[in-house]
């Protein structure tokens, strides 16, 4: 039976149906761009899953050393505040590091790299029938008087960063910022009211411009979906339909005085913890066997929001190249199938499929100048080939 064929009339309960329904939804979004996106790798047969703890490899002596050289550097400014790096290649833990004063128990930072966490709890909640990515967002600021053209955003148009409002993502003018008035300021006590208040700047889909207003909005459109009403429970939702399957035990995240996960911002982790995360998605999902993330969810998070220049997926970095130009997005030591959780201050779990590898970097950078770490991240990825 194809997709376009379902009808109420078959024979299916209810919730497997509208279940089907997302899935054939997603389906639609991401089959298009899938024959130009690399294979991810399957976990290689004789490699156990890290449900217990990563199984571990010695690394080539290249990658030890360009570890520990950035971990001793006091001098650059750009690599002194490198707190902890963690490479895994074809499942193994084969290089893993952290600056005098953190280990493997610390609990570090996400920053933005919490926006990638709220696509995962997107998906899961797509997976259940909750959600439909490709219908307009349930948010209720939009849908109080007739003729809002807010009313016309989707939630994928939230996901790829295209929703059209308004949203200054600056941390330096705290009277011009939105991202600070939300975060800290008037808005801290609702953030995706707050987010979801402002104007339209842009239809909805035709102009890219990252904004962590949109990520809260989300947060709130998925504690309604999961039928949570406090912070309480929805942590416990993340906890057991996200973290504990792939073996995280230290996820802490925040919430604001609403109830509603701070879900661009706020996730604290070990390195060990990011990793497993980053490594998810490498699998496309799955993990031991159970499917996690909806079928093609991975490929939805890597596949460039059309107006985005390559640089974006869907809560997700990407190098994709330039349409305009054909360059790669971000660099081109970097392939260009690589696809990255970033966050401010230098947080990265990226993504290599070609490489069937995750590298994460965790710290306090707050250099304007990004091209230090870009050559870190490619000199850690080029010294961790076999």
């Amino acid at each position: 039976m194809s997709a376009l064929s379902i009808t109420a009339s078959a024979k299916l309960p209810h919730g497997a149906l509208k279940s089907l329904l997302a899935a054939c939804c997603l389906a639609l979004l991401v089959l298009p761009a899938q024959a130009e996106l690399a294979p991810l790798p399957a976990q290689p047969e004789e490699t156990r899953w890290p449900d217990g703890g990563w199984p571990e490899a010695a690394g080539p002596e290249a990658l030890q050393t360009r570890i520990r050289e950035t971990l001793t550097n006091e001098e650059d400014p750009h690599l002194k505040g490198v707190r902890a790096l963690l490479v895994v290649r074809g499942g193994k833990l084969i290089g893993e590091g952290y600056r005098a004063g953190f280990d493997r128990k610390t609990h570090f930072q996400s920053w933005s790299m919490a926006k990638s966490i709220t696509h995962a709890l997107t998906g899961i909640l797509s997976m259940k029938g909750k959600l439909d990515i490709t219908a307009p967002a349930p948010v209720p600021e939009w849908q109080r008087r007739d003729g809002d053209a807010r009313a016309g955003i989707r939630l994928e148009d939230l996901l790829r960063m295209q929703s059209g409002l308004t949203f200054l993502e600056n941390y330096e003018a705290p009277s011009k910022s939105h991202a600070l008035q939300m975060l800290f300021g008037s808005g801290r006590k609702d953030m995706g009211h707050y987010a979801a208040s402002l104007p339209l700047a842009h239809d909805p889909g035709t102009h890219w411009s990252y904004s962590s207003g949109t990520s809260n909005i989300i947060a709130r459109i998925l504690k309604e979906a999961a039928g949570t009403q406090d912070a309480a429970a929805f942590n416990t939702f993340m906890q057991e339909e996200l973290f504990k399957p792939i073996g995280i035990e230290s996820a802490v995240p925040e919430f604001d005085a609403s109830g509603t996960l701070i879900g661009s911002s706020f996730v604290h982790m070990t390195a060990r913890d990011w990793a497993r995360f980053g490594y998810l998605y490498l699998r496309d999902g799955k993990w031991n066997g159970k499917r996690l993330l909806p079928e093609g969810w991975a490929d939805h998070a890597r596949r460039p929001a059309r107006h985005s220049g390559g640089l974006y997926g869907a809560h997700f970095w990407l190098n994709a190249p330039d349409p305009e130009t054909g360059k790669p997005a971000l660099s081109d030591r970097l392939p260009a199938d690589v696809f990255m959780a970033r966050g401010f201050g230098g947080q990265l779990v990226a993504i290599f499929p070609t490489q069937d590898m995750v590298l994460v970097m965790l710290g306090v950078v707050y250099e304007d100048d990004a091209e230090p770490l870009v050559n870190l991240i490619a000199d850690l990825a080029e010294s961790a080939a076999p």
